[in-house]
Parts: C-alpha cells; structure tokens; sequence
C-alpha cells in the first residue's frame, strides 16, 4: 500500500467509526447472484502487520479529530425558513470571502442540504466540523446585478429558503417580498458580490441563476476549513436567529 495514501484512507475510516451519527444513510443490496460476497464484521481476525502499519496514523487521527475548538451554549441545527447552523455558516463564508477578496461581500448563500449534521451542545471537535462538512466544496465567489439577486432571492422563496447572510426577505406565496441587503433595498442598476460554495455555483442546488453570474472569482479555501478557523480562536459560541428569511 503506498503510504502517501494512509492518513486520507484513514481519516474516512476514523469518520465512520469514531464520529459517525446513528442515522444509517443506505443499505447495500447486493443483486448480482454470479459474484460472492462477504460480510466484514469482528469475526476477521486483526492483521498484525497492517495494525502495526498503520496504528502511529490512526492514533495521530485520533488526535486531531478530537481536538476541541470551542463550546456552544447550545445546539446548532438546520431549519426553514431559517436556522442557527446556516446562519452560522453562511456568516463564516461571507466574512471569509471578504477578508480573502479585500473587498465588500454583500451577500451569502448556503444550501442545507450540505450542512450534514447539528453541531451539539457542549464542546466542538475537529470531527464534529468534518462530519458537519465531509465534501471538499470550496468558497465562490459571483458577481450579480440588483435584478438577478431579486431572482435568486425569489428561488430561494420558492424552496422556504436556505441558509443565508447579508441579505432578508419575507416568503409570501412562494415569492420573497420585501427584499434587503444590508438593510437597503436593492438596486436594480447596482452589482452585487456574493459568496457561495463551488457546487451550488457550479449548477447544483434550486437557485440556477447563481450559474449565470457577471463574474466568477474562486477562493482556494476549503469550507470545513474556514469553519474550523474561526471557531478555534473563540471561548464559546451561541446558536442565534434573527428573522433574515421569514414566513
């Protein structure tokens, strides 16, 4: 086995054995009769040689993954139209584009989708953030006008939105009324930045108008990574809502 290759192998291993959740995503069906296979459980024996290998790794895994950054005060959770862990998130994406493009950001959007798991109440690790953010989505960041971010706040209505920063809106009927952008309503004429992850830019998600932006500007910063950055320097932090999407 190439060795380069161990600490990637095992911190999926780690993930799913150390800060797996209980909810079971899919269940293996194997329906092609003409193959055999087999059920790896604690019958399999411990390859002695393999274990020595690759035990410094997994312990220094270990290590990493429980790693405290921070305390909450309360349990971080997703929900519609609005909830603590998209705002949390999509505030740490926006105020890291700005810091990363030297420039205002005005406006950010996450999908919750991708916010895979709660934060708990008590104290945040390493592997909460990977279990939170398991993909490898990185900061986008577009450039609209006024009236393409009317749509994009209209679509965002249209699914009882999403995880937001920068921007607020009613829902009514399935379309956002009421629209702002740090507290001015928008400009038609005026462009605006905003930052999002590489595949909702890149046509997933149920905003397609964030795939037809003016400009493109790409941060090589992975999201999970800009998570864990700004938790680690902070004592402890609060779950907040504050009516940015309502209904």
């Amino acid at each position: 086995m190439n060795r380069t290759k161990l600490p990637f192998l095992l911190l999926a291993l780690f993930l799913l054995t150390q800060c797996g959740t209980s909810e079971r995503i899919y269940e293996y069906q194997p329906a092609d009769k003409d193959h055999v296979y087999y059920d790896i459980d604690d019958a399999i024996e411990d390859d002695e040689a393999m274990s020595e290998l690759i035990g410094p790794y997994v312990r220094d895994m270990g290590r990493t993954m429980n790693r405290v950054l921070t305390v909450s005060e309360g349990p971080f959770e997703r929900g519609k139209p609005e909830g603590a862990l998209g705002n949390l998130s999509a505030d740490i994406v926006r105020y890291r584009a700005i810091a990363e493009m030297g420039k205002k950001v005005d406006i950010s959007v996450m999908n919750n989708g991708g916010l895979r798991v709660p934060l708990p109440r008590g104290e945040i690790t390493v592997g909460h953030i990977y279990e939170l953010m398991p993909f490898e989505n990185y900061i986008a960041v577009l450039r609209f006008t006024g009236e393409q971010i009317k749509q994009i706040a209209n679509e965002l209505a249209a699914v009882n939105g999403e995880a937001v920063s920068g921007i607020r809106f009613r829902i009514v009927d399935g379309k956002a009324r009421d629209i702002l952008v740090d507290s001015l309503s928008v400009d038609p004429e005026r462009h605006y930045w905003l930052a999002t992850n590489n595949w909702m830019a890149d046509g997933g998600g149920d905003a397609p108008t964030l795939w037809e932006p003016l400009e493109r500007r790409n941060i090589d910063i992975l999201i999970r990574d800009a998570i864990i950055e700004y938790l680690r320097p902070r004592e402890s932090i609060t779950p907040y809502t504050d009516q940015r999407i309502r209904n």
